[in-house]
């Protein structure tokens, strides 16, 4: 499933992985993004939908900032984007591996964000 919005919407896919797992695969730019959705929040719809809020509040208030921290990613919500990072040790690993530091963050706009993550939920409650 290919979703497209406005002139640079992000595009992505949502399937199960071998082991039967949700992911997300979003285009190369903004690619962290599919990692952090399979990874860091998973199935977990209460904390999407928490998140959702916030991301919603944002935008409709054009106020505010909200910062979500997991594990291994990082997410930071304000009035014009979302941006997803990688912890620090993970980023030196990364370079280890032949990434470069820009594979270690994405950006995207906040209406980006939340159609995805809105999909992703959407994807969530089918598969379950």
């Amino acid at each position: 499933m290919y979703q497209q919005g406005g002139i640079a919407a992000m595009e992505y896919e949502f399937r199960q992985d071998l082991y039967g797992q949700p992911e997300a695969i979003v285009e190369l730019e903004q690619a962290l993004f599919g990692r952090w959705l399979g990874e860091a929040l998973g199935a977990d719809l209460a904390q999407a939908e928490a998140l959702l809020k916030q991301a919603l509040s944002i935008q409709q208030t054009r106020r505010g900032q909200h910062v979500w921290h997991g594990r291994e990613l990082s997410l930071q919500l304000d009035t014009d984007s979302a941006r997803v990072w990688l912890h620090a040790e993970d980023e030196a690993s990364l370079l280890d591996e032949g990434f470069g530091w820009s594979d270690a963050e994405a950006e995207a706009g906040l209406d980006d964000f939340i159609e995805l993550l809105q999909g992703w939920m959407d994807y969530i409650r089918d598969c379950g």
